[in-house]
């Protein structure tokens, strides 16, 4: 049936009303509607239309919508397109309304925005093809002139695609990945190094599996984009911890999350491409090498033999379970002055539950100690190595400093290295 399909004038307000058929043929002025659909991590919906659409067929497009039928309101029709072309029946946001005119299509149009996680049921007469898309990948489609994407919707829309775009900060950055905070919503994260890589790849199979019983918020990383890799994640919100304000209530909270964690079974974790006990063990044994070798020669003579001896004793093999590897008052945060959540999980792995019990043990005010060990209930062993590693700590800072980050960090990890010997 040829629908009769909703007019408006030149100032957006309906003016009848006409047969889709002779809107098509006149190029009547009429409404219609866009809705931009987002996922949970951001990326937007990209679809082709098929080749029998009546306007652009076989275009690109990265907005569902259509005509508004004679005495429609548009949310409602906005609603109904989505729905029918693929599936999405969420909440919209209106954007805005604008004019778009060429000579294949005269209309105001009333545009909105959606998330949804929700299956895609494409309509087989609209949607030849379809794919969800990072906000960059778009950028670029609407950027190449040869790129067949409808020039109605990026005339109305693209403005909105760049200013997500560029709704991006830089917190500080850690020393294995870039972080950008995207949106105020997201993180994205780059390994630096590509030995970092695999490890960030193990971390979005790892999180989602441990992350509902930890009690305290943690990233879910996915892959965003394989080449380069990106991950992104849901912001955990909450700022790094200040350790001197550090309660008892936290210690508590806290020593319950590293027993939840160091009692995860190996069937949980077991496939994920975790770093494993014995990789681990190489890692660290190397790790000692290069400090004895490119670190130890950097302390005065009297200190040779305190240093020898503790990593000798960092060295002896020890009970192992699942650790985050790298908890610090800048992966601890705080919301409204409690711990709400622990970030940075590159660096988990099987290994010694006393990495974790460092910082946690020597680092943090005795009230939240005391606490920490009621909860928790570590062995005479296990705070033994805590201590250890907490003597080694900057050691790390100043091998790296040795390695790739420059000179500042050595100086920094050897000034560590002597008040903690």
């Amino acid at each position: 049936m040829d629908e009769i399909v909703a007019l408006y004038d030149a100032s957006g307000r309906p003016d009848g009303s006409a047969p889709r058929s002779e809107m098509r043929a006149r190029n009547l002025r009429h409404g219609a509607t866009a809705v931009v659909i987002r996922d949970r991590l951001g990326r937007i919906h990209v679809h082709r239309r098929t080749d029998t659409k009546d306007v652009y067929p076989g275009r690109y497009d990265f907005a569902a919508g259509g005509v508004l039928l004679a005495g429609e309101d548009p949310h409602t029709a906005a609603r109904r397109e989505a729905d029918e072309e693929l599936g999405v029946t969420s909440e919209l946001v209106p954007l805005g309304e604008a004019d778009y005119a060429d000579d294949q299509t005269t209309y105001h149009a009333f545009l909105y925005q959606t998330e949804w996680d929700g299956p895609i049921r494409p309509q087989a007469e609209e949607v030849a093809w379809q794919e969800w898309t990072t906000l960059e990948r778009l950028a670029e489609m609407l950027d190449d002139r040869a790129s067949p994407v409808m020039p109605d919707t990026s005339a109305l829309l693209g403005r909105w695609v760049r200013e997500r775009l560029s709704d991006r900060v830089s917190p500080e950055q850690g020393w294995d990945s870039e972080a950008i905070i995207v949106e105020g919503r997201w993180v994205d994260r780059c390994p630096r190094r590509p030995e970092v890589a695999p490890r960030l790849l193990a971390e979005t199979r790892l999180m989602p599996v441990i992350a509902g019983g930890l009690g305290l918020s943690v990233p879910e990383p996915v892959v965003l984009e394989d080449a380069p890799l990106r991950v992104r994640h849901v912001l955990v919100r909450g700022d790094p911890c200040e350790p001197e304000l550090l309660t008892a209530t936290d210690g508590a909270v806290v020593g319950r999350f590293l027993r939840a964690l160091h009692d995860t079974p190996e069937t949980k974790y077991a496939g994920t491409g975790v770093l494993d006990a014995e990789s681990a063990r190489a890692e660290l044994l190397d790790g000692l090498d290069g400090m004895r070798a490119r670190v130890l020669p950097r302390l005065s003579a009297d200190r040779h033999s305190d240093a020898h001896a503790l990593l000798d004793a960092v060295g002896e093999p020890t009970e192992v379970c699942l650790v985050h590897g790298d908890l610090g008052p800048h992966h601890l945060l705080t919301t409204s002055g409690r711990v709400s959540g622990v970030i940075d999980w590159t660096d988990a792995r099987i290994w010694d539950p006393g990495l974790d019990l460092a910082w946690t043990l020597h680092g943090t005010p005795p009230a939240f100690v005391e606490a920490l060990v009621a909860a928790y209930s570590p062995t005479p062993e296990q705070r033994a190595r805590g201590l250890l590693w907490h003597r080694l700590g900057p050691w790390w800072e100043a091998l790296a400093g040795t390695d790739y980050l420059g000179e500042e960090y050595v100086g920094s990890g050897l000034t560590g290295i002597v008040a903690r010997l």
